[in-house]
């Protein structure tokens, strides 16, 4: 290619600068998204560890009263399978990363491994989610947006009464959920869960789990802050039970209790009360894990935008100037050619 070729490839100085601009105003937006969404993460974060020693209180207060009774709420009672519900938990905006894309596949893919057993029925929560399977024709018997952000444990309430009444009047045998576990800044797992029939030690790993591997509210050697607290005492036992009931809430070793419970109105008032409370909260913790891992990943999604920017800034910069350079140096060409053919 000769020179005069390459000139008349070359892109226009106020074209170049032009596309500087618009980059750079790219750059700015995605910068502030990133602040925003890093913000938003420590907060769902915090609301998450927040109710986290409610929930292990509520746990705790549960596996007494199962050890103290033979009654079975029928929330705890496994049937054979005739129809299930799956619950699939995404965002309700987009500029995330792959973390909507992770939850579908794997949805799909539980849904293409399942549904030649049993019909399956999908509740979503999140645009994306409802969209994605509405598109592919799917049984979507019920959607919930507007998780977003930050909420309160009365939101997803409607959600986890859904699904209770429909487990209760034999709607569906097994209901699971699909949600983003949040394990630090750069690390999120597509986690599946059983919620019905309620398994107690599925909501407790939820519970426990809250607790992220890195970071401010990690718990670590380095963040004495942070540390669990002792075990608290249970009424009824004594401290060797205790430890067995912290492993196994519904061991024969702790039916010996020093004083025996009273239950009012009864027990079965008690638990078929107790247990959609834990499965409210457990919902709720889904739900916030979910939301701290969204912003995570739109945070690192607008961060690797922005570094994308400066080295595009870079590059149209440089082109910038060896364009500029180019239009002097013809000028100049122009100008001494001009200059010999006068003096011929």
């Amino acid at each position: 290619m000769r020179p005069q070729d390459d000139e008349k490839s070359m892109p226009s100085v106020k074209s170049i600068k032009q596309r500087i601009k618009s980059v750079k105003n790219t750059r700015q937006i995605t910068k502030a998204m990133e602040v925003v969404s890093a913000t938003k993460m420590r907060k769902s974060q915090q609301f998450a560890i927040e109710g986290r020693p409610y929930a292990l209180a509520a746990m705790e207060m549960l596996g007494n009263v199962l050890a103290r009774t033979r009654y079975r709420p029928p929330l705890l009672r496994k049937r054979e399978i005739k129809q299930a519900a799956l619950v699939v938990v995404t965002s309700d905006k987009g500029l995330a990363g792959a973390f909507n894309s992770n939850v579908l596949r794997k949805a799909e893919k539980w849904i293409l491994e399942n549904k030649q057993n049993y019909p399956v029925d999908l509740v979503t929560v999140g645009r994306k989610s409802r969209d994605y399977f509405q598109n592919r024709k799917e049984n979507v018997v019920k959607e919930f947006i507007g998780f977003g952000d930050f909420i309160e444990p009365n939101q997803t309430k409607p959600l986890s009464d859904f699904l209770t009444r429909g487990f209760l009047k034999k709607q569906w045998d097994l209901v699971e959920i699909i949600y983003t576990n949040f394990r630090s800044t750069l690390k999120q797992e597509v986690k599946m869960v059983q919620l019905f029939p309620v398994d107690l030690e599925k909501i407790k790993d939820t519970i426990v789990g809250i607790t992220p591997e890195y970071g401010r509210f990690a718990v670590n050697s380095e963040n004495p802050k942070s540390q669990n607290s002792p075990p608290r005492r249970i009424p009824g036992l004594r401290p060797s039970e205790a430890n067995t009931f912290a492993s196994d809430p519904n061991s024969k070793q702790i039916q010996n209790y020093l004083y025996e419970y009273k239950f009012e109105p009864s027990p079965k008032a008690i638990l078929n009360s107790l247990i959609p409370h834990l499965l409210e909260m457990q919902i709720f913790h889904m739900i916030l894990e979910s939301n701290a891992s969204e912003h995570s990943a739109r945070m690192v999604a607008m961060k690797n935008a922005s570094e994308n920017a400066a080295d595009i800034i870079q590059e149209l910069t440089l082109q910038y100037n060896k364009s500029r350079q180019a239009g002097i140096t013809r000028e100049l060409t122009e100008i001494t050619a001009g200059k010999e053919a006068l003096e011929v």
